[in-house]
């Protein structure tokens, strides 16, 4: 029996490798096992070099691995760029129909997988499929569970696609139980309580969980699928996504919308937060509580749309046109993500100011199967309201009242008699503009003194190990990987901790410094060519990392990634 595996499934855009990819893990995952999946795709509609990999396991699997058991090649081209990366005991399907060298070894199985999808369903569309049974079959489980999935997937196009797919995907599985061996046979534990999801789906779930009405964003990559998510369930939720113009429009639409006392988001990406910044800032003036999410990818400019990268933190933390506060989140499993999208929402109300959930690509577009998501942790919060007192008062409220903690109660128009007033001119208390020297003073210092509400918010999870006097840490998506990697480490008999920051901002100097005390060497790893993090940690902490880890090929670290610093 094996006891874990990965699949990966190669070929061009347009192949059906993610619907493939979706059967298969959650096939896999409804027979009880575990799945870790993560696609690789180019920003096009056909062609180029595309793959979706599958990892499983009877354990809880958080990141991908170098190594291939299984190889479904749907071109020549997905040999020759994955055959470094295959075990000793690999096979490779490949479609013969389609690829006419030959490939010697008995490693490689050529099968007829356009033929046979077109005897089976009258096109060569479902090849994939074929491969798919295929490649069940030498993992020695029951089909019975692919049947289901794929009537569950592609049940909304018809009971003739269905039926279809189910017998290109039992012909392949009679062609692949010749290859059945040892190394691929899997155990499946039953049971079908555990949910498959996406980083995408968790933050989109947490807005939902949260209370959120209004969403806008203009399209980009990665941050469309929350959209496209909440957009199907708006009715059912009471949701209104709107869809701008550009990302100037999305972010002001959301300001109002939230100064209307509307719990609101807007999602983009790092080209479209860079327009945004301005918004930004106009929320933090006017005390406004919104939810930004930034799902990165690689810039500058348009970059590569559709990889990875963690280069967006110091812009993030820092954007907009001079100082004001603001909460950064990175979340690193979809549980956090679910968690940290409803923390959001009631940190914004706390502190009547913008939070960001930084966001990226790997941790959008990957999947997990995962226990549950925290939905009994769930508490939505409004923050510090106007009284009635404040609601009867007229022209006399002051929505931007001089308190010791920063905070005004918040109305927002309509409410009473209460004068709602403001702008994204510096103000007095009753939101007037003012350049009183004396009273802007008083406001900068009054918006900052909102902050000392999150410092008791969590900023990191740390797992130190007694003794160990060296530190992994890392932020966001890369938890996987170094997660995995540390317990690699010690079960080889190094000590060491990692630490995972999930608050950016404020920076949790105090915590970093409470579970770094005693290290000598400090290894942070992101997704950037600066080590952004670092220097981060170093400027507000105090900490210097004596080594980083830093990859920004617009790929996400693997374990092995990891592992080979620590050698």
């Amino acid at each position: 029996m094996a006891e874990e595996l990965t699949i990966m499934l190669g070929g061009e855009a347009g192949q059906g490798l993610q619907s493939m990819g979706q059967v298969l893990s959650r096939s896999l995952s409804r027979s009880g096992l575990r799945v870790f999946a993560f696609q690789d795709y180019e920003s096009r509609i056909r062609g180029g070099h595309s793959f979706f990999q599958v990892r499983t396991a009877a354990r809880r699997l958080d990141a991908h691995v170098e190594r291939v058991d299984i190889l479904v090649a749907l071109t020549g081209e997905a040999i020759k760029l994955h055959e470094n990366q295959l075990a000793a005991h690999a096979v490779v399907i490949y479609d013969s129909d389609s690829i006419k060298e030959e490939y010697p070894g008995d490693r490689f199985l050529g099968l007829r997988l356009s033929a046979i999808s077109r005897e089976k369903a009258s096109t060569a569309a479902m090849a994939n499929t074929v491969a798919l049974g295929a490649v069940w079959s030498m993992l020695g489980l029951d089909l019975k569970v692919v049947d289901q999935v794929l009537g569950s997937i592609f049940g909304h196009r018809g009971a003739e696609v269905v039926e279809k797919n189910v017998a290109a995907a039992r012909e392949g599985y009679s062609l692949g139980a010749g290859r059945r061996k040892k190394e691929f046979a899997l155990e499946a534990p039953g049971g079908d309580g555990r949910l498959f999801i996406s980083g995408t789906e968790a933050v989109a779930l947490g807005a939902i969980a949260a209370d959120v009405r209004f969403y806008s964003a203009y399209p980009m990559t990665p941050a469309t699928g929350v959209m496209e998510f909440l957009s199907k369930y708006q009715n059912e939720y009471g949701i209104v996504v709107e869809q701008a113009e550009d990302e100037i429009s999305a972010i002001n639409m959301a300001v109002g919308s939230s100064f209307m006392g509307v719990r609101s988001m807007v999602g983009t990406s790092g080209g479209g937060f860079c327009l945004m910044s301005e918004g930004l800032g106009l929320a933090g003036c006017t005390e406004t509580p919104l939810v930004v999410l930034n799902a990165q990818r690689p810039g500058p400019a348009t970059g590569m749309p559709t990889r990875t990268e963690q280069a967006d933190l110091l812009f993030t933390v820092f954007a907009s046109q001079d100082e004001f506060p603001r909460v950064v989140l990175a979340p690193a499993t979809p549980e956090n993500a679910f968690q940290l999208t409803v923390d959001a929402f009631n940190l914004a109300d706390l502190i009547q100011a913008p939070v960001i959930i930084l966001s990226d690509h790997h941790l959008a577009s990957s999947y997990w199967t995962v226990d549950d998501l925290p939905t009994g942790k769930v508490k939505v919060d409004r923050g510090v309201l106007a009284s009635k007192e404040d609601l009867d008062s007229g022209a006399g409220y002051k929505r931007y009242r001089l308190t010791p903690d920063g905070i005004s109660p918040r109305a927002w128009p309509g409410q009473g008699t209460a004068l709602v007033c403001s702008t994204g001119d510096e103000h007095d208390e009753t939101g007037h503009i003012t350049e009183e020297p004396e009273l802007r003073v008083a406001m900068v210092d009054k918006r900052w003194r909102k902050l000392e509400k999150v410092s008791a918010y969590p900023g990191l999870a740390a797992d130190v190990q007694k003794d160990a006097r060296t530190a992994l840490v890392g932020w966001g998506s890369t938890y996987g990987a170094l997660a995995e990697a540390t317990a690699r480490l010690r079960d080889a008999g190094k000590k060491i901790s990692h630490l995972q920051l999930t608050r950016l901002w404020p920076f949790p100097a105090a915590e970093l410094q409470k579970h770094l005390g005693g290290h000598e060497r400090i290894v942070v790893a992101e997704n950037n060519s600066l080590g952004q993090m670092a220097r981060l940690m170093r400027a507000e902490s105090g900490v210097h990392a004596t080594q980083t880890i830093l990859k920004y090929d617009g790929r996400p670290f693997s374990v092995d990634n990891i592992l080979k610093h620590f050698a």
